[in-house]
This record gives C-alpha cells, sequence and structure tokens, in this order.
C-alpha cells in the first residue's frame, strides 16, 4: 500500500513539474504572435470549435490538441473561455479522424499517391514539399487493407 501510495504522489509531482515547467516555456518563447494567432482563431466559441476540429483533424491527436491548450492556459496566452470552444473542436476532430478511417477510400488513394508525388518532384517550396509527404503519409494511414 506504501509502494502505491509513493508511485501516486511521485506521479502527479512529476506531471505538475512537466505542467509548470511547458507553461513557463511557452510564455517565454511564444511572444505576441503566438497569441495573435490564438486570439484570431478563437475569437468566438464557434470559430474556436472549427479550429480545433481542424487542428485536431490535422494532427490526429486530442490529447495532444488538449495538453497544448492547457498549457496554452496555464502560460496565460490563452482565457478559459478561449479553451472551451478548442476542447470541444478536439473531440469533433478525433470523430473526423475515425470517419476517414472507416470510408475505405481506396478508389482514390492512386490520385492522392499522384499528387503527392507530382509535388515532391515538382515543387521547389519547402511547405510544399511538406504537403506533398503529408500525402504520401495520409496514403499509409488511411488506406490500409
Amino acid at each position: 500500500m506504501y509502494v502505491l501510495i509513493t508511485e501516486l504522489l511521485s506521479g502527479l509531482a512529476l506531471f505538475l513539474f512537466g505542467m509548470k515547467y511547458m507553461s513557463d516555456s511557452l510564455q517565454q518563447a511564444a511572444g505576441g504572435k503566438l497569441r495573435t494567432i490564438l486570439d484570431r482563431c478563437t475569437k468566438n466559441k464557434y470559430l474556436g470549435v472549427i479550429s480545433g476540429a481542424l487542428f485536431t483533424a490535422f494532427i490526429q491527436s486530442s490529447g495532444a490538441t488538449t495538453v497544448m491548450e492547457v498549457g496554452f492556459v496555464n502560460a496565460g496566452i490563452m482565457t478559459l473561455e478561449q479553451s472551451v470552444g478548442l476542447t470541444f473542436g478536439a473531440n469533433i476532430g478525433t470523430t473526423i479522424t475515425s470517419q476517414l478511417v472507416s470510408l475505405k477510400l481506396t478508389a482514390v488513394a492512386p490520385f492522392i499517391i499522384f499528387i503527392g508525388a507530382a509535388i515532391l518532384s515538382f515543387c521547389n517550396k519547402p511547405m510544399l514539399k511538406k504537403s506533398g509527404c503529408r500525402h504520401f503519409w495520409f496514403r499509409r494511414t488511411v488506406f490500409r487493407n
């Protein structure tokens, strides 16, 4: 019983330390630009829900979205009211990801691969090349048999 309580308290202390360290680091690194971007994405709760859903569908992890959001609120970059919309959006984004997996989009997979290969071969801009890699990654994860 003593070991269980010790492990529980140690884990809680490590979690709180990590949250404090992350919020301090975010506060130092964020500056005004991140705050401006987050303010624009969460002007109202509906825009916050859409932003949260898109971000979660893009990174495919509502847990990561929520952890970043808690860090932003803890660092003072976002308000609690702004984070509510993002949390709802994160949950919606998770369902979007599961729906994409369940659609069996194997008929369009070759076209997506072709688009990704063309972007990788002919585009010189780094952002477009990353987008092309994203197409290949999307093919590997969504179109598994």
